[in-house]
């Protein structure tokens, strides 16, 4: 038989915030320090100061006896809160502040979570079976809770169960909890990833709907269920830069000012002490954050001044004597970079650049600003369909939260991301999304990785265009449409993306005068190592294959398989399958142009950018950009069904971009696939036109590369190339890693002199 207690009639409403150490005290910790602490709000602090701190009563975590275990720790703890108290709770790592929600609403306080219930059960029957999870007992006792806090089990995103902890275990399963609530972070069962898939991800909840978690603690005889729900407050962000991620800025207006550089700051590197494993202690690690924070402040001065330098260098490492021999390696390459650029018989220079794997990147001719001899060029490029991949962007959210937390007000985050294919757990099942998901997948990374840039580092485009459907996310992400996520439902149920040109290919085969009779259309693409001009020399003789995309040395021709197959032994090539079916870019496509403009006729901003030269694929013959003429619902969308329903000729578009004044290449979206392609162009037009602008790409994100390693290598990019951008970023992320580094020493200090007081006492 089972002892169950009585269902509280009222959720618990208790506020939750994580500080900073078990031992924080505001006395000793300087008021600077506390400003950039990452868990600290300015009304929380002035609580913590004020006379209330008097009705503060201290709870430690212990199991010195049965009845003093974590449950009835928390029970003392919840009695005291509804008597007027704030309670801290504590372990020797870990320390937890409980209020009461209203109290901290009324103070403008941000929790980071709310407990909402806690309910017991207790087994009396000493022949029943133990508690297991699922069973009845634990069902019951989470019965409770959920009524308690007036919750369904539907409402329920993650649950968890844990038995025979010890009550310091408890309350570390508990921290964490509140932790992965206030970051957003869903922590996936690493049993059942592969070596290559996340460990966690963005914490997705359907739109508007907050997110609640119940955990179970069974011990012997008793099950305890507490509920809680997510606060307002979120954890600030991860610091981009720390110890292990390294990034500086040198500058200089000749060859001599950058060696200068380069040796100031290995004079500041050398005054670090690197132990024998090149590892840190925390005051070496004080030393190493102010010498980067101090480098990255003196930059982003001189980027807002009118007294720029000519020349950035950004050198990028993973510790000091990487950073060390990063130095070295450029130094050694600037005299054969400036004599290049010193070299009066090239009429007409190319790019001049230095990079390394780590990051590090100098350019001579930066093409991001606007001067005397040049006008700034940067251009925003847009992938297509099939670019995202499982897991991508998965753990963006833990260094711009504000972000996510922004993008999750306006609307469904979790549908724009197609996050129930994305970060499956079957990572092959991204592979196979429909055309539909994929199309909505791409436009939302494109567009989340804008708003990282244009919002977080203040960077702002002089051109737009796209690859394909990338000129959907183009005015999806770039403030031109009103409400882009419209377009999310809509993707999912048009027969446009369901069976007109995907599935079924209704479109091919009333262009084909099939009828229902005929067999099913077995269609694919193949990509060809070939010129454009030996394909359509062919196609009359294989009038069910299509070239659809010409791109640098290579192409796309799409169609019936047989006849592709055919096209390409006539070609005397080899193609690679695409296994996709999609008939954008054919000539079938045409009989759903119309549907097409119908369906991304889209209300307009009041407010448009008129600072961008959108380029489309559609007219590559246009003197003008898109944006210099009169933008209006039509035009996007005659714009878009026009680029849709025609061969792409993506090797005319970067060409047309360039003839426009777009010189450096940013791609916005998942992987790198576009950079790539027209690094390949770049490449054929030196070959073939010496006389070609200079123009380089830049990758936003790369498929098996760290998400945030590839945002800070495209911002060390942007850097040297000059374009105007913020750092501010990158230096409040420095603040808070050397806040967090003296609270950490001040912390050992407190427990240094706690343990020397407790050894004088036992010598007394």
């Amino acid at each position: 038989m089972e002892q169950t207690p009585k269902a509280s009639a009222m959720p618990l409403r208790i506020a939750l915030i994580l500080l900073p150490t078990p031992q924080f005290n505001l006395s000793t910790v300087e008021p600077s320090v506390l400003a950039n602490y990452q868990t600290l709000q300015p009304e929380l602090i002035s609580l913590l100061k004020a006379d209330a701190a008097a009705d503060m009563i201290n709870i430690t975590i212990s199991d010195d006896s049965d009845t003093n275990n974590f449950e009835s720790q928390l029970n003392a703890a919840t009695e005291a809160i509804n008597n007027g108290y704030m309670v801290k709770l504590a372990t020797a790592t870990h320390a937890l502040l409980m209020l009461p929600a209203l109290k901290a609403a009324q103070m403008r306080i941000h929790p980071h979570a709310q407990l909402a219930a806690m309910q017991q059960v207790r087994q009396v029957d000493v022949n029943a079976q133990p508690f297991q999870p699922g069973s009845h007992a634990l069902n019951q006792a989470l019965d409770h809770a959920l009524k308690q806090a007036k919750r369904s089990l539907s409402d329920v995103s993650l649950n968890e169960s844990f038995e025979a902890l010890n009550s310091e275990q408890q309350f570390t399963a508990v921290y964490s909890l509140i932790q992965r609530l206030a970051s957003r972070t869903h922590v996936r069962n690493a049993v059942e990833l592969g070596p290559k898939q996340a460990k966690s991800h963005y914490w997705f909840s359907e739109f508007h709907q907050n997110r609640v978690a119940a955990i179970n603690f069974v011990n012997g005889p008793q099950t305890t269920s507490y509920v809680l729900t997510q606060g307002s407050g979120l954890l600030a962000p991860k610091s981009m830069l720390n110890s292990q991620r390294l990034m500086f800025v040198l500058q200089g207006n000749n060859q001599q000012q950058i060696a200068a550089s380069i040796t100031q700051l290995k004079q500041q590197l050398d005054s670090v002490q690197v132990t024998d494993a090149d590892e840190l202690y925390l005051e070496q690690q004080q030393v190493l954050l102010g010498i980067m924070h101090d480098n990255l402040i003196d930059a982003a001065k001189l980027i807002d001044s009118d007294n720029n330098s000519a020349y950035h260098a950004v050198i990028q490492a993973s510790s000091v004597n990487a950073a060390k021999q990063e130095l070295a390696a450029l130094n050694h390459a600037l005299p054969s970079l400036f004599a290049e650029r010193a070299d009066t018989s090239l009429t007409n220079q190319g790019l001049i650049q230095y990079k390394t794997p780590a990051g590090s990147y100098l350019t001579l001719t930066p093409l991001g600003s606007s001067n005397g001899h040049s006008q700034a060029g940067l251009a925003f490029v847009y992938p297509g369909v099939g670019t995202v991949y499982a897991d991508m962007l998965n753990e963006l959210h833990q260094y711009f939260p504000a972000l996510y937390a922004k993008l999750e007000r306006e609307g469904d985050l979790k549908s724009m991301l197609q996050a129930e294919h994305i970060y499956h757990l079957d990572a092959k099942h991204a592979a196979n999304m429909s055309l539909g998901d994929l199309a909505i997948a791409g436009v939302g990374s494109s567009y989340l990785l804008t708003q990282l840039l244009t919002d977080e580092f203040n960077v702002k485009p002089n051109f737009a265009l796209g690859y394909s459907m990338g000129e959907a996310s183009m005015w999806a992400s770039l403030g031109v449409w009103q409400n882009p996520h419209a377009l999310i439902s809509k993707t999912q149920t048009d027969p446009l993306f369901t069976s007109a040109i995907s599935g079924k290919l209704t479109a091919v085969r009333q262009a084909w005068q099939l009828n229902d009779a005929d067999a099913e259309i077995q269609w694919n693409s193949f990509v060809v190592r070939s010129d454009a001009a030996p394909i359509e020399a062919l196609l009359e003789d294989y009038p069910h294959a299509y070239l659809a995309i010409i791109q640098g040395d290579t192409c796309v021709i799409a169609g019936c398989e047989t006849q592709c197959k055919a096209l390409l032994a006539a070609l005397g090539k080899r193609g690679i399958a695409a296994n996709r079916v999609t008939a954008m870019h054919t000539q079938p496509a045409m009989q759903e142009h119309q549907n097409v403009m119908d369906f991304y006729l889209q209300p307009l901003k009041a407010e448009l950018p008129r600072e961008i030269g959108f380029i489309s694929a559609a007219d590559l013959n246009a003197k003008q950009t898109v944006s210099e003429q009169a933008l209006s619902s039509q035009v996007v969308a005659q714009s878009i069904a026009d680029t849709f329903c025609q061969t792409l000729d993506f090797t005319a578009l970067v060409h047309h971009a360039q003839h426009q004044g777009a010189k450096l290449f940013v791609e916005i979206g998942a992987d790198r696939q576009n950079c790539t392609l027209i690094d390949k162009i770049a490449k054929q037009d030196g070959a073939n036109e010496p006389q070609r602008q200079p123009c380089c790409t830049v990758p936003m994100n790369a498929k098996g590369s760290q998400d945030i390693t590839s945002v800070i290598k495209a911002i060390g990019q942007l850097v040297s190339h000059q374009v105007p951008l913020s750092l501010q970023p990158f230096i409040d992320g420095l603040k808070r890693e050397q806040a967090s580094c003296q609270l950490k020493l001040a912390n050992d200090t407190t427990a240094a002199a706690s343990n020397e007081h407790h050894i004088l006492r036992e010598e007394v």
